[in-house]
């Protein structure tokens, strides 16, 4: 990183977290071991450590993460998209939002295999991943409102009807349809996302539901298996990462789920591009 954005990002930070709880809160959710931040004595010692460390590597795509952080924290802030945009190019890393919800129990371990992969695509440079867990209803809104992605990743169950399994406030199973998610959605973006993502059984033949809410959707008309939709999310979000467009993810994802010996038949990809919402 060159050192004129590095000392922008310095003045910037001290600037936003001038407290040590904020700063380290902020370290630790950009993927910063805890054991490893500098003590903070003060915002005009600590910043500069901080940065040098992150341009040095120790947490991957560091300043990236830490700017994109910052713009999340202060969306109003021109200096810190002005830096982000300067770090990641123009379209900054690809926001990607999970929500993980198991309130049946049979998926927990698949669920934990999904966020470990998906944490490791964390740490890659063109997407920045935000998960939710153990999601209730009355969190939907408020995670997106917060994470304003341009994908938004459901793992967790999926009904024979096409509804998607959350939790209610007593940890309970809580039903929603295709056509509740995507106006909850369309209610709190200012334009569609890039893609939802349905990695759960029965969700993709129900996608139309989502026109106007999303450019594209991709799901799974039959039962899918565990492996195979670990298999599919690698696949996808590899791509993604790369840079490739939505469909070619899709594609992505689709052919590594085969390689992986999946039966893909019922993997099911629309776009919406070009089509009246």
């Amino acid at each position: 990183m060159p050192d004129n954005v590095n000392n922008e990002v310095m003045d910037l930070m001290q600037d936003l977290y001038f407290d040590g709880p904020n700063a380290r809160a902020l370290l630790i959710g950009i993927g910063y071991r805890p054991a490893q931040i500098p003590e903070f004595r003060s915002g005009a010692t600590f910043w500069p450590d901080v940065v040098l460390r992150l341009s040095s590597g120790i947490v991957a795509n560091g300043i990236g993460r830490l700017l994109a952080a910052a713009v999340r924290d202060h969306p109003g802030n021109a200096q810190a998209a002005e830096l982000l945009a300067k770090v990641a190019g123009p379209a900054g890393p690809v926001a990607v939002l999970c929500l993980f919800a198991d309130p049946l129990r049979g998926s927990k371990i698949r669920i934990d295999r999904e966020a470990r992969l998906l944490g490791e695509i964390n740490d890659l440079a063109g997407v920045a991943v935000t998960m939710r867990h153990a999601v209730r209803v009355t969190d939907i809104l408020n995670a997106v409102i917060h994470g304003q992605p341009r994908i938004l990743h459901f793992g967790g169950h999926g009904t024979a009807d096409g509804r998607l399994v959350f939790e209610d406030d007593r940890g309970g199973a809580a039903r929603v349809g295709l056509e509740n998610m995507a106006r909850a959605i369309k209610a709190v973006t200012a334009k569609p996302l890039d893609c939802v993502v349905l990695n759960s059984c029965f969700t993709g033949a129900n996608a139309e539901a989502f026109r106007g809410a999303t450019a594209a959707v991709a799901g799974s008309t039959t039962a899918i298996r565990d492996d195979c939709a670990l298999a599919f999310a690698r696949g996808f979000y590899t791509a993604v990462n790369a840079g490739l467009a939505v469909p070619k993810a899709y594609d992505a994802g689709h052919a590594e789920a085969g390689l992986a010996g999946c039966d893909t038949s019922g993997l099911h990809f629309v776009s919406f591009a070009g089509s009246p919402a």
